[in-house]
């Protein structure tokens, strides 16, 4: 739904606000702090219909209002403020990032310290390896009168193997379901192929009496990539960043979030993820690298909710290499964010760049 001028004025003031505070913003507030050119009472009003249209949410009955993710997402896509890095911290962030090594593990380790440093919430990137994976070949066979190998062979050399015994297939029907699942799996990077679901994939009208064997195999295909996804390498930096939150005074909340951050799979789905996100913010002048947000209920998991992912892509030379981005809560600072991780992502490629083609 589209907002007037006015309530769009309100809103941002009302963002901006509680990221710098962390506190519910009320009519008073904004009266006294900003410029709006309205009474208190209109700017009640004008919080009770964004409210009642998504935008706001009221904590308490009587506390101010907070944005929602919907606010967040309105704020990010029509109000932000253009992201921008200041020339002297620009340089001190190329330079720390070159005085790596030549290694790219390094480089990669370095530059999200420095973006935590930036943006001071955890930073994550994924190594150009876990981009490349993909499926490219499997196999079905019976083993035994009731069991079913599965085999699937990785570009990255690796293997793994599914035995299903629940499943009881002819050598005939084993060749017929290798075939319909290489036609639609071989090929897919390792995100897509985490994310399958046997109900969106339906087998072939031809071997549509095999259909629990086939659920059965994709189910274990998506469970053999996310076994391949924990031994891919995922950089984390900065996890103790969150401490100078207060969304993580509450200790519960703190150990689930550190857990997940050790999750390396849960990673590698939500950096996958946001390859996929149609919400994308451009740098001015540049076709690359955009940033993506994901916010809230956009990150697509219950316990993620209540957090954000800002994050880019990264490339050696015209070619994407990988993702790079923050996680935090949703009260986060966007504008910063967004300029550290296109930033530092732009700093990246281009090093990488230098480097690939470096004699």
């Amino acid at each position: 739904m589209e907002l007037d001028v006015r309530k769009q004025r309100i809103l941002k003031a009302i963002v901006q606000d509680y990221i710098a505070t962390a506190e519910p913003v009320g009519s008073l507030v904004l009266v006294e702090r900003y410029s709006l050119g309205v009474k208190s009472a209109t700017i009640r009003n004008e919080m009770a219909e964004m409210s009642e249209r998504g935008y706001l949410r009221q904590p308490h009955t009587s506390a101010g209002r907070v944005p929602s993710d919907l606010g967040y997402r309105f704020y990010v896509n029509r109000l932000m403020p253009l992201p921008m890095i200041q020339d002297d911290e620009a340089t001190r962030m190329r330079t720390a990032v070159a005085s790596a090594s030549s290694e790219l593990d390094a480089i990669i380790r370095r530059t999200c310290q420095m973006l935590t440093s930036m943006t001071r919430l955890p930073a994550m990137a994924t190594s150009p390896d876990a981009d490349d994976t993909e499926l490219r070949q499997l196999f079905v066979t019976p083993a035994g009168s009731d069991k079913t190998l599965l085999v699937l062979l990785f570009s990255t050399g690796r293997t793994e193997h599914r035995l299903l015994p629940s499943v009881r297939v002819t050598a005939s029907d084993a060749l017929l379901l290798a075939n319909a699942l290489a036609e639609r799996l071989v090929g897919l990077p390792l995100g897509s192929l985490r994310a399958i679901a046997a109900d969106k994939i339906p087998p072939p009208p031809e071997i549509s009496v095999l259909a629990p064997a086939w659920s059965a195999l994709l189910a274990e295909a998506a469970n053999a990539a996310r076994a391949v996804a924990e031994a891919t390498p995922v950089f984390l930096e900065g996890a103790s960043a969150v401490l100078e939150h207060p969304e993580f005074r509450d200790v519960e909340r703190l150990g689930a979030f550190l857990s997940m951050l050790q999750e390396r799979a849960a990673l590698l789905e939500m950096l996958d993820y946001a390859l996929d996100s149609p919400d994308v913010t451009q740098p001015a002048g540049s076709a690359r690298p955009a940033v993506q947000f994901a916010i809230g209920e956009e990150m697509r998991r219950s316990d993620l909710m209540e957090y954000a992912l800002v994050s880019s892509t990264y490339y050696v030379g015209d070619r994407e290499r990988g993702t790079i981005g923050v996680l935090g809560p949703t009260r986060m600072d966007y504008t910063r964010a967004s300029a550290a991780v296109e930033f530092m992502a732009r700093t990246m490629s281009d090093l990488l760049t230098r480097l690939s083609i470096a004699p």
